[in-house]
């Protein structure tokens, strides 16, 4: 699996180079400015009457060696947001609980599903 690992790392690369974004993770007080690259997630989510609906989220694909506060790396969690192209971003529950899912099978990026929540103050 080197190889196609290696070939990972260099599609990565490419894709944060070109299509890279600059955002703002903000925890509390925190704001980090750090690279992400945007995307979007569909599903269907089963609601409290058996009804099936659709959601939508923007995801944010973010490194986890960036989210480092104070000398430690953190991981996504409740009440953290994204401050991205004048509009906050709530990070959604997935379904496992956690606030985030791996981008892939390798584990190299955190991909955060959001919502937007209101205009960036």
């Amino acid at each position: 699996m080197g190889m196609f690992l290696d070939g990972l790392k260099n599609h990565n690369a490419r894709l944060f180079m070109s299509a890279g974004v600059v955002i703002v993770y903000r925890r509390g007080d925190i704001n980090l400015s750090i690279t992400s690259v945007v995307g979007a997630t569909d599903w269907q989510d089963q609601n409290v009457s058996d009804a099936y609906q659709q959601l939508k989220s923007v995801d944010f694909i973010v490194d986890p060696a960036e989210l480092n506060i104070a000398g430690a790396l953190v991981e996504p969690s409740r009440g953290d947001r994204i401050i991205y192209d004048g509009y906050s971003y709530d990070l959604l529950q997935t379904g496992n609980g956690a606030f985030w899912a791996w981008s892939d099978g390798f584990k190299t990026f955190y991909r955060l599903h959001t919502s937007r929540s209101d205009v960036a103050s």
